[in-house]
């Protein structure tokens, strides 16, 4: 086994233990309350067809992977990015065996698909240009959810609130997709470079389960170089 991909699998196994334990505590059921109001409640609510349970799902799970990693004797320790993540291509991060492993967190509801991971640029500078020397990996991690409508439990007689109910979680790296030849991209923030161009690469990565699957890299090289590699060449290529 390639042992810089076993690496990489080796924390997301441990990963998405560290997230089942947390979520498994709230019985799998979280809700949105403000000043003890639960903003789910109603069904005509303007939140859920929003962003807005997504950036505070993934502002939930990474502040709650650091509490739990912090306190407990867990193999790997999770620290948040510090400044604006919004600015980042990852939100948190652990470094064990000489790898930092760099985790972009993306909340998905059932039926639907999150296949942007970040910018171009900012992926390119996190990865590539900040601490070239140090081996990496890019993870992203998938909270799959749905929305829970109220209900009223038999056994215990109480009422139930609409909450969000966590149904699955998943993880890949992006050392495993081969891009070199072909990728896919949104042309989100596009902006109006000094030459007078646009700049493509503030345009987000796409990466679907069926490009995945397509775009396989050989085990024996998926490598923190070779994704390294198909970044520049990919920024290259999109000035």
């Amino acid at each position: 086994m390639n042992a810089y991909y076993q690496k990489t699998l080796d924390f997301q196994e441990k990963l998405q233990q560290y997230a089942w334990n947390i979520f498994k505590s709230y019985g799998r059921e979280l809700v949105m309350r403000l000043e003890e109001y639960n903003l789910l409640q109603n069904k005509h609510n303007c939140i859920e067809s929003s962003t807005a349970i997504g950036f505070v799902l993934e502002e939930f799970l990474v502040s709650k992977l650091e509490m739990y990693t912090h306190c407990g004797d867990e193999e790997y320790i999770i620290d948040r990015f510090v400044g604006s993540t919004a600015s980042e291509s990852f939100d948190c991060y652990s470094i064990k065996n000489g790898m930092k492993l760099m985790v972009n967190v993306k909340a998905e509801k059932n039926g639907q698909a999150n296949n942007a991971l970040a910018a171009i640029g900012q992926l390119h500078r996190n990865y590539c240009l900040e601490e070239p020397n140090q081996e990496k990996s890019f993870v992203l991690f998938k909270v799959k959810y749905s929305i829970q409508d109220a209900y009223e439990d038999s056994e215990f007689r109480r009422a139930k609130p609409r909450c969000l109910y966590i149904n699955e979680l998943g993880s890949y790296c992006l050392e495993e997709v081969d891009f070199s030849k072909e990728h896919k991209q949104d042309n989100r923030s596009w902006s109006v470079a000094t030459e007078g161009k646009n700049n493509k690469n503030n345009g987000r990565l796409q990466i679907s389960s069926a490009f995945r699957e397509s775009h396989k890299v050989p085990v024996d090289e998926i490598s923190y170089q070779n994704t390294f590699k198909m970044l520049n060449d990919l920024v290259e290529n999109n000035k």
